[in-house]
């Protein structure tokens, strides 16, 4: 198909930069494809994933940009996008790919679009707790859905070629409002991340001899505690961008948890089974995912 954009300028080479990259590079080869990160380093190995326009001057690489992509850390943003602010077209667009929407379009979003520039921000649901372009596939977006909010009143034309872009690359495209998004991944992103590092942090404390732990710990460990083994430092940064949802679905946790003590110690074994049967329930109602929402 032929390319949303002429020109896709990424920020940031990391896990989901580069995948992203490496999905233009794959899926829309007309598409001219610049990659910027502050070191050469893994502009280098960029260079050997075929990706050749590659840039560590921020400015230069958003010249004559249609599409921009920050994939840097979420509070990076602002002072990236003031610095480019120049090089900006204002027939251009800037997007993210950052897990909050709410704090990027209070501060990148407003910023940009009181200098007469358009943003619109993205969220690809896809991500591994392995860091770095060396981790990077194409394959990331395949099938992930790609939230896109759009609260500045960015021309709907503008927002279709966007979820062109994205669908181009295999993803699946839903709108929606900042403050839904960021109380959505919460519950259904932010919330487990706390939790799998909750159940880690607790396997320890207490006399149990750490060989016992080692020795018995299998799948289950393993699979609940997986994503707490990504960047702690990204993580601080997306808890402390979405803290008031964070808080919201953590008190509602609290609360549930009380409620499973008290099951417990007043013996309620019927009462224990429902709980446990309503996590069963509602996990299978979320994780059905027939499309009809798309």
């Amino acid at each position: 198909m032929p390319a949303p954009f002429r020109t896709v300028t990424i920020y940031g080479p990391g896990l989901l930069g580069g995948s992203v990259a490496l999905a233009v590079r794959d899926n829309l080869p007309d598409c001219e494809l610049r990659l910027w990160a502050r070191r050469e380093q893994p502009l280098q190995l960029a260079q050997t994933l075929g990706i050749t326009h590659t840039y560590t001057d921020a400015k230069e690489a958003a010249r004559g940009a249609d599409l921009i992509i920050f994939a840097t850390p979420i509070g990076a943003f602002e002072e990236l996008a003031r610095l480019i602010l120049p090089c900006i077209d204002r027939k251009s667009l800037v997007t993210d790919v950052g897990s909050v929407k709410a704090y990027v379009h209070r501060t990148t979003g407003e910023m940009l679009t009181e200098r007469g520039r358009m943003f619109i921000g993205s969220h690809p649901m896809a991500g591994a707790e392995t860091q770095g372009l060396e981790n990077a596939t194409p394959s990331l977006l395949q099938g992930a859905t790609v939230a896109i909010t759009n609260p500045h009143g960015v021309p709907a034309e503008m927002e279709e070629r966007l979820a062109a872009f994205w669908q181009a690359l295999g993803g699946r495209t839903y709108s929606m409002q900042p403050r839904n998004h960021d109380r959505a991944v919460a519950r259904i992103s932010h919330m487990p991340h706390i939790m799998a590092a909750l159940a880690a942090r607790n396997a320890l404390p207490g006399d149990v001899p750490m060989a016992d732990l080692q020795r018995l710990a299998s799948s289950g460990f393993r699979d609940t505690t997986r994503v707490c083994s990504g960047a702690a430092s990204m993580w601080a940064d997306i808890l402390w961008e979405n803290d008031v949802a964070v808080r919201e679905v953590l008190t509602n946790c609290v609360n549930d948890l009380h409620r499973l003590i008290f099951l417990l110690e007043d013996q309620d074994k019927a009462g224990v089974l429902r709980w446990l049967t309503a996590a069963k329930d509602i996990r299978e109602e979320i994780l059905q995912k027939d499309g009809e929402n798309d």
